[in-house]
């Protein structure tokens, strides 16, 4: 195995206790789509159950990435043999982790690959993680993880050219691996931003509307409240009357949140839906917070970190 599918001046190796050390805490990895299965099977769609049922974890891969300057990037790429929502087969996951003499930090996958940061170091609090979100196997972060809930006996098995060639070429293309630069280059990743260097208006809109959610969480004490305005929010910033074109975008979202279980609709929202009538129902309480989802929520607000990298090289930027 060959490790050199990297960027100019950079260093790529495999150092299995390195990576297992550095290894990001992470808890529904092993089990997340079985427990939602058994919480909420009863409502959510039958495809998504059957699909949730089926869906096999195959394993954390890692490779090491040096900069030169300091900063090594440890790349892990959490894979799946099928995502329940949306619907499609070959789910790769990424979470990068970052480390030099000062700083200790990942950039993940929030949804849709729209790329945050988490300071993984240890605080008064307890210890920061990432809690993998069923069905969609994104992650949201949580301040202080519950030991009893960590994944555990994960190895990390090699992520090599060959893995990465592999995956990049596969024909089809939602079973491809879609990243591809930043995994050559992860020094230059973003956050808030995305893993994809040209996402398309689809995904621009996705990581707009989430970081709205993400705001009003900041702001609110109650994470229900927070889910409310924070969607009242994201449907006047990005898309507002002059947003039709990203209005599926929204509806697509809003549809997933409730299919894994993070949010209540009454039912589906239909893509023929206009902007009125949309702006209608959030405004008469149309969507609502689960237990579930307020778990997932309520770690998050203290969780997110933004500030720029100590080494100089930006983490910080938006796409939207």
């Amino acid at each position: 195995m060959t490790f050199g599918n990297h960027g100019h001046g950079l260093r790529g190796s495999f150092d299995s206790d390195l990576l297992m050390r550095y290894l990001p805490p992470t808890s529904g990895v092993l089990s997340g789509d079985s427990v939602l299965v058994a919480s909420l099977g009863g409502v959510l769609p039958e495809a998504t159950v059957e699909a949730l049922k089926a869906t096999e974890f195959l394993g954390v891969y890692g490779r090491v990435i040096e900069s030169g300057y300091g900063l090594t990037c440890l790349q892990y790429l959490y894979v799946w043999d099928y995502q329940a929502v949306p619907a499609h087969e070959a789910d790769y996951e990424p979470i990068f982790v970052f480390v030099d003499d000062r700083s200790h930090y990942a950039i993940y996958d929030l949804v849709h690959y729209c790329s945050r940061r988490i300071d993984l170091k240890h605080t008064t609090e307890g210890r920061p993680g990432l809690q993998m979100v069923p069905g969609w196997h994104s992650f949201l972060p949580t301040a202080s993880m519950n030991a009893s809930s960590l994944d555990k006996g994960l190895e990390v098995q090699p992520l090599s050219d060959q893995h990465l060639n592999a995956w990049w070429t596969i024909p089809e293309s939602e079973p491809r691996l879609k990243i591809r630069d930043y995994f050559l280059d992860p020094f230059q990743l973003q956050a808030p931003g995305h893993f994809m260097t040209h996402p398309d208006e689809d995904a621009k809109t996705i990581c707009c509307c989430f970081l709205e959610i993400e705001k009003a969480l900041q702001e609110f004490e109650n994470p229900r409240d927070a889910i409310v305005e924070g969607v009242k929010r994201a449907f006047a910033k990005c898309v507002g009357i002059l947003g039709l074109f990203k209005l599926g975008a929204f509806i697509a979202l809003l549809n997933e949140m409730n299919e894994v279980g993070l949010v209540n609709m009454p039912t589906p929202m239909r893509a023929g839906l206009d902007l009125v009538a949309i702006g209608n129902m959030l405004k008469d309480g149309f969507i609502s917070l689960t237990k579930a989802g307020s778990r997932f929520f309520e770690g998050m607000k203290d969780a997110t970190d933004e500030d720029d990298d100590p080494s100089g090289r930006s983490v910080k930027g938006s796409i939207v």
